[in-house]
């Protein structure tokens, strides 16, 4: 776990610089709207050593979502990433795969919060992805995902509820050739595509249990993705 968190913020530092510049894109995200998306992720799993690594493609290089009805004219904002690693550190092999499904409701402008955030992240990249989601998760345990459902009040407090239950399902999943960067021994090549599947999650209060929640999204018919690989030696 070590040796994959001092990879993964090596490769942040290189990719930092090699972001795709934004076109005119009708999924493309309102740096404001992401700015509540991520400060109510901080804010909610600052403690979780799991999104500590995660963050740093996960979160920090998604621009775009896309938008799911879901109905009394409210929309959801779903995106799906896939990070695939085989790299060397310290003539050490360094390999993940994680495929994880962001998404959103209930962005406020007037108060730059977001009222829901979920989170589901479970391992393996090559469809199909089955994983039953639990308290407790690993890159290196197969078959087996965590997620999250975070409130943000309009005053930015928030609360999480973490998985005790559920799903993810990656049924399908297609990506453009990518572009690639290299630095510090490493070579992250970034595409663009769709990502088809669902999950279902039932969700327990951090830290004391006293509340349980569930959310849920069936994206068959495809939804933004961003799948990123890291190859090299640090």
């Amino acid at each position: 776990m070590k040796r994959l968190t001092c990879l993964l913020v090596a490769a942040g530092l290189a990719f930092a610089c090699s972001k795709d510049s934004m076109s005119v894109d009708p999924d493309a995200i309102d740096g404001r709207e992401l700015a509540a998306v991520r400060s109510a992720l901080d804010s909610a799993l600052k403690d979780d050593s799991s999104y500590q690594i995660l963050r740093v493609f996960v979160f920090a290089y998604v621009d775009r979502a896309s938008r799911l009805p879901t109905g009394g004219g409210d929309t959801m904002r779903l995106v799906g990433v896939q990070l695939d690693i085989h790299a060397t550190k310290a003539d050490t092999p360094v390999v993940a795969q994680l495929s994880a499904v962001l998404g959103w409701r209930g962005y406020s402008a007037a108060t730059r919060t977001v009222d829901s955030v979920m989170f589901v992240v479970g391992t393996g990249v090559t469809p199909p992805v089955s994983d039953t989601l639990r308290q407790r998760f690993s890159p290196d345990t197969a078959g087996i995902g965590t997620g999250f459902v975070i409130h943000q009040a309009p005053d930015s407090s928030v609360h999480a509820w973490l998985a005790r239950a559920g799903a993810l399902h990656i049924t399908a999943s297609s990506y453009g050739s990518g572009t690639s960067t290299s630095g510090a021994g490493l070579t992250i090549t970034s595409s663009r595509g769709t990502v088809s599947g669902d999950y279902h999650v039932t969700a327990k209060l951090v830290p004391d249990s006293s509340s349980t929640v569930s959310a849920a999204a069936a994206f068959g018919g495809g939804i933004r993705g961003l799948q990123i690989r890291i190859t090299g030696t640090l």
